[in-house]
């Protein structure tokens, strides 16, 4: 379908619609022809707002938030414009409550309740900078998030990946070509709990010795940009150090990463190692959760493995290792009876 003409605001070369279907490309129109409406009357434009707002916001969060913004605010404009509203000041309680139920019913609780509270953002936003008369953010019900337990890898998966990942020697291209220098990666990320963004940017020249451990200290890619960069550190064996010092490096400066989106090259070659040796859901970010787990069992405290971790608060590892904090609870009191009964 193609379309031309002029509304009250603008003109419109004739163009593709990029549809197929009239009924769709007349909704289109209409839309269009609603949004030119006299704003002096109506108020800006609901399909205005959420740009102005993502341009404001591209200061202060990562890319990857910043698109999560955009994912959500996408999905708030659809349901809107399906409801025939397309002024913020249309925009009311009932619409929001309603697009919260269908409009993010495909999204799992925790994707849900992020979805909503960057919602809330936006709303804030726009009744502080009089899109809005009314603060939609307070009267909003924000979604409780239901935490997903982590869920580690066995010793025997463990076991049967870095086998697997060892083998590697017949690619062309990345990973594939070198097994040895990509098992260290996967161990570098099992003996640290790194982020798989984090692990293929090792740089061991900032690694510095410590009186037991090697200490890494890096910024995390994790972070909000209008924020000071906050510091973690993570440590490694001598051994682990010294065998990543001596293998052949991907790059010149950093023995993990060949390329910019490494993290992504990552995640494909451990979907068809997980395949070849039989592991499901075989992902590197397991490889956090196993770490943190081992750590918890260990009889490492709560408050240490979320430093560890570089989490926000120990609030946040405990809600994903909840039903591990039990079993660590239950090896500190076998730990104290096996001492008491020494004495």
């Amino acid at each position: 379908m193609w379309l031309t003409g002029t509304t009250n605001t603008g003109v419109y070369p004739r163009q593709s619609t990029k549809l197929h279907d009239w009924a769709e490309a007349e909704a289109l129109a209409r839309t269009l022809t609603a949004e030119a409406k006299d704003t002096a009357v109506h108020g800006p434009t609901l399909t205005d707002c959420i740009q102005l707002f993502l341009d404001a916001h591209a200061e202060h969060v990562q890319g990857k938030a910043l698109g999560q913004y955009k994912l959500t605010l996408g999905k708030l404009k659809a349901f809107a414009h399906d409801h025939n509203r397309h002024f913020m000041r249309e925009v009311d309680v009932d619409l929001l409550e309603n697009f919260k139920v269908y409009g993010l019913k495909d999204l799992a609780s925790t994707s849900k309740a992020n979805a909503v509270a960057k919602l809330k953002t936006f709303l804030a936003e726009a009744y502080r900078r009089g899109w809005t008369t009314e603060a939609l953010a307070q009267k909003v019900k924000s979604t409780k998030a239901v935490y997903e337990q982590k869920q580690p890898y066995t010793d025997e998966e463990v076991t049967a990946i870095l086998n697997e990942a060892g083998k590697l020697n017949g690619g062309i291209s990345g990973y594939a070509t070198n097994g040895h220098t990509f098992r260290l990666l996967l161990e570098w990320m099992l003996a640290t709990g790194m982020r798989v963004g984090d692990a293929v940017r090792f740089d061991p020249a900032k690694c510095t010795k410590s009186k037991h451990l090697w200490v890494y200290s890096f910024e995390p890619q994790k972070q909000r940009k209008d924020k000071t960069p906050k510091q973690a550190e993570v440590f490694l064996t001598t051994k682990l150090k010294t065998a990543i010092a001596k293998c052949e490096w991907f790059s010149q400066t950093l023995p993990f990463s060949y390329r910019s989106d490494a993290e992504k090259a990552v995640y494909e070659r451990m979907q068809a190692i997980g395949t070849r040796c039989g592991v499901a859901d075989c992902r590197p970010h397991r490889f956090r959760d196993t770490f943190a787990v081992r750590m918890l069992l260990r009889g490492v405290a709560l408050e240490d493995v979320s430093r560890l971790l570089g989490h926000a608060s120990v609030a946040v590892t405990e809600k994903y290792y909840a039903s591990w904090v039990p079993a660590r609870k239950l090896r500190l009191e076998w730990l104290l009876h096996q001492a008491l009964a020494k004495a």
